[in-house]
C-alpha cells in the first residue's frame, strides 16, 4: 500500500508539471516556426552542476534530458517533420519534352516541339498541404514533449525508488543498532542470572534479520540505481551520489474540473491529438478538392527540319478527375482517418481525466496517511519504544516486548518512506 501511495502521488506531481514547461515550449516554437524543439536545459544543467549526480532529482532530470538517446531520436523525427512541411507547398518539378513531327509531304517539313511544362494546383490545394504539413510538425512537437515528460516520469519514479531504498538503509541501520544494544543486554542478563538463553538467541535472530533486510535493501538501491544510469545512457556500473532529498508535489488546485482544463491546455498527449485532428482535417479538405481539376501550363521552341528559324509552341491543359479515379477511394479515406483522429483525441481526454482522478485519491490517501504516521503513530510508538527498552535495560520487562515495540517504529519509518 505505500509504494502505491507514493506511486499515485508522484504520478500526479508529473501531471502538474507538465502545462508551464509545455506552454513555454509552445512560446519558444511560435518564435522560430520550422525550428524543430530541443529542451532548453542551459539553466537546470546549470543548478544541477552544484550538485552531484544523483544527489537530487533535478541532477538526474537535467542529465537524462542531455543524455538519453530515445529523446534525442524524438528531436531527430520533429526535425524530419520539419523539413517536410517547410516544402509542404512547393510546386512539382517541371517536365521537359521534345516531340518529333515527321511527314512525308516533303512540302510540309517535320520538326522537333521541345516543351517546358509545369503543373499548378489550383482551389487552395498547395495551402491545404501547408497546412497539413504544419499541423504534423505540432504533432511531431507534442510527441518530443511527451518523451521528455515520459522519461521524466520514468527518472522521477527511479530516483524516488533510489531515495526510499537509501533512507530505508539507513533506518535499518538504526534498527541494527538497536537490536545489537538489546543482545548486549540480554546477555548481560543472562550471564548474572536474571535472564534466560531464549532471550539471546531471540536477540541474536532479530540483529540477523535486519542484516538480511540490510541486503535486501542494498539490492533495490542498487537496481534503482542501475534503472537510473540506463535512463542516462551510462553504464549500469556507473556511481551516483546518495540522495538528498525527495522532489516536493507541486501545489495547486486540486479539483477534477481544474486539473482537467489545466491538462487541455498543457498535456502533450492532447496536443499531439489535436495536431493529429488539424492534419486529418486539412487532408480530408484537399481530398475534396481533388474533384476539382489542375492546370498545366507549357511553352518552347519549335525547330523545323529545314533550318528555318525556330519557332514558339505553346500548351496549356487540365486534368480530369474522373469517378473511378483514385480521388473517391482517396476521399472516403481521408474522410475515416479525420474520424479517427477525433475520436483518438476524446480517448485520450477520457485517459487523462481518470488518471488525474486516480492520482489524486491516491495523493489525498498519502497525504492523511503520512499526517497520522507522522503526528500520531511514530510518537506514539517511540514513546512506547523507550519505556520498554528503559524497563529492559533496568532488568525488567520482556524482550519480546522490546522487540515488537522496535519493529513498530521500523514499519512506521518505511510508510512514511
Amino acid at each position: 500500500m505505500p509504494s502505491r501511495l507514493l506511486a499515485g502521488a508522484a504520478a500526479l506531481a508529473v501531471i502538474l508539471s507538465v502545462s508551464h514547461a509545455w506552454g513555454e515550449e509552445q512560446h519558444a516554437h511560435s518564435r522560430a516556426a520550422g525550428t524543430p524543439p530541443h529542451a532548453d536545459t542551459s539553466k537546470s544543467v546549470g543548478r544541477a552542476r552544484l550538485t552531484a549526480l544523483g544527489a537530487t532529482a533535478e541532477s538526474v532530470l537535467a542529465a537524462g534530458r542531455q543524455l538519453n538517446p530515445a529523446l534525442r531520436a524524438a528531436a531527430l523525427e520533429t526535425s524530419a517533420a520539419a523539413a517536410k512541411a517547410a516544402g509542404a507547398d512547393a510546386l512539382d518539378d517541371p517536365t521537359l519534352s521534345d516531340s518529333y513531327q515527321y511527314y512525308r509531304n516533303p512540302n510540309v517539313f517535320s520538326g522537333h516541339a521541345v516543351m517546358l511544362t509545369q503543373a499548378f494546383p489550383l482551389w487552395g490545394k498547395r495551402d491545404l498541404r501547408r497546412e497539413a504539413a504544419l499541423a504534423e510538425l505540432d504533432a511531431a512537437r507534442g510527441r518530443e514533449h511527451a518523451a521528455r515528460d515520459a522519461l521524466d516520469e520514468r527518472i522521477k519514479i527511479a530516483f524516488a525508488q533510489y531515495y526510499a531504498a537509501s533512507r530505508a538503509l539507513a533506518v535499518n541501520q538504526e534498527v541494527i543498532a538497536v537490536t545489537h544494544g538489546m543482545r548486549s543486554t540480554a546477555e548481560a542478563r543472562y550471564a548474572a542470572g536474571t535472564g534466560d538463553q531464549a532471550a539471546v538467541i531471540r536477540a541474536l535472530g532479530e540483529e540477523t534479520s535486519a542484516s538480511i533486510e540490510t541486503a535486501r535493501l542494498e539490492g533495490d538501491r542498487a537496481a534503482a540505481r542501475e534503472v537510473l544510469d540506463a535512463l542516462l545512457a551510462r553504464p549500469a556500473d556507473a556511481p551516483l551520489a546518495e540522495p538528498l532529498r525527495l522532489r516536493r508535489v507541486p501545489a495547486g488546485d486540486l479539483a477534477i474540473a481544474s486539473l482537467v482544463e489545466r491538462a487541455r491546455g498543457g498535456s502533450p498527449s492532447l496536443a499531439t491529438s489535436g495536431a493529429e485532428v488539424g492534419a486529418a482535417r486539412s487532408r480530408a479538405a484537399l481530398a475534396e478538392k481533388a474533384w476539382y481539376p489542375d492546370l498545366t501550363v507549357g511553352a518552347g521552341p519549335l525547330i523545323q527540319t529545314n533550318n528555318r528559324p525556330p519557332g514558339v509552341a505553346a500548351t496549356v491543359g487540365f486534368n480530369i478527375p474522373l469517378p473511378w479515379g483514385r480521388e473517391a477511394s482517396e476521399q472516403q479515406a481521408a474522410t475515416a482517418q479525420l474520424g479517427a483522429a477525433q475520436e483518438h483525441y476524446e480517448a485520450a481526454l477520457l485517459d487523462i481525466q481518470s488518471a488525474l482522478a486516480e492520482a489524486r485519491e491516491k495523493l489525498k490517501a498519502a497525504r492523511r496517511a503520512e499526517n497520522l504516521v507522522a503526528r500520531k503513530a511514530r510518537p506514539e510508538a517511540r514513546a512506547a519504544f523507550n519505556a520498554v527498552l528503559s524497563n529492559y535495560s533496568q532488568g525488567r520487562g520482556d524482550l519480546g516486548t522490546a522487540l515488537e515495540a522496535q519493529r513498530r517504529i521500523h514499519d512506521l519509518e518505511l510508510k512514511l518512506l
